[in-house]
């Protein structure tokens, strides 16, 4: 009976430990903007900056960079996300509501979205616009030809 609790109570203490060591900060993280490794979004004339994690397949901090004038068109996303104006002024809208129509969303500004509402967006002034996107799921960008196939 004793070997017994005592394997127990070790097999506790391991899965316990483990299950601590996840929830540990990995450390630090700094990641200058001159090292943001920027990538072309195919199909679209922006770019992708990874800031943390992939956000294809899980949480993560992107920065969006688009020119000035950019219109999205109709689309969705395959995730709820969190979005915050860096540069620029922006336009996040919905036209079967019309939520956000009116609304100028100038640097500092915030908006949220939820999976597959399809939405528009436009950088509205005159100098490109970057916007932080932050995920928790898997996203992905779909447009609506793309939900028809």
């Amino acid at each position: 009976m004793k070997t017994g609790m005592c394997l127990f109570i070790a097999a506790m203490t391991t899965s316990s430990l483990a299950i601590a060591q996840e929830r540990v900060t990995p450390g630090n993280h700094y990641l200058p903007a001159d090292r943001i490794p920027w990538a072309s979004e195919a199909g679209a004339p922006v770019e992708l900056g990874a800031l943390w994690g992939d956000r294809s397949k899980g949480e993560a901090g992107t920065l969006l960079r688009t020119p000035a004038g950019f219109q999205s068109g109709l689309h969705s996303h395959t995730a709820d996300y969190q979005a915050v104006v860096v540069q620029g002024v922006w336009k996040h809208w919905v036209p079967s509501t019309g939520e956000g129509i009116d609304v100028r969303l100038e640097r500092g500004a915030h908006w949220t979205q939820v999976k597959t509402q399809l939405h528009e967006d436009a950088c509205i002034s005159a100098e490109p616009c970057i916007i932080l996107l932050l995920n928790k799921e898997p996203y992905k960008t779909e447009y609506p030809q793309q939900r028809e196939k």
